[in-house]
């Protein structure tokens, strides 16, 4: 049914599927590929070129991206780089448990932050006056589609010499200087 404004009811969650999508979920069936196959490609490809990249993959969840990209970092193969139990990774205080857990699950330590009133996003001051000689990387979240000012705690990160993890979950489809 098409929109209609004041009538149209928008669930606040949940699975809204049309007559596509169900046909898709058959085919998916059919194929033997419910969680990845020829319309999880499709569907890389095509994010990827409405983000700006060459390659895109799927997790099963935000949660499940954050711990991947995260886990990533403590990589032997990055040598003195990599992260270790007891790094200080820089978080904010109001925000998703899914930007925390990695840092706890690798044995990392959270060193939170306070967000900005009313972007609800990390005050790069804060993250430039929490920064220790123990320091080892920023994990923060995008707000409510509200990107962080990312010159800002790049400019920080490079100048202390921190990996940056960004969780983008929230923010999908909102720009930072004409890019997403």
């Amino acid at each position: 049914q098409p929109f209609q404004a004041g009538t149209s009811v928008i669930p606040p969650s949940g699975k809204v599927l049309g007559a596509s999508e169900l046909k898709n979920m058959v085919e998916a069936s059919l194929d033997g590929w419910l969680t990845t196959g020829r319309f999880n490609k499709a569907f890389e490809q095509r994010f990827a070129e409405f983000v700006g990249v060459p390659y895109a993959l799927t997790t099963t969840s935000g949660s499940a991206a954050n711990l991947l990209a995260f886990t990533a970092l403590t990589s032997y193969k990055l040598g003195d780089s990599a992260l270790k139990p007891g790094d200080e990774v820089i978080t904010v205080a109001a925000g998703f448990p899914t930007t925390v857990n990695p840092i706890l699950q690798n044995g990392m330590v959270p060193v939170f932050v306070d967000v900005d009133i009313p972007t609800y996003n990390i005050d790069p001051q804060k993250i430039a006056a929490a920064v220790t000689e123990r320091t080892r990387a920023i994990m923060i979240a995008h707000t409510l589609g509200n990107p962080y000012d990312l010159d800002a705690v790049m400019a920080i990160a490079q100048k202390h010499n921190l990996w940056v993890i960004e969780d983008c979950c929230d923010a999908l489809g909102s720009l930072y200087k004409s890019q997403h």
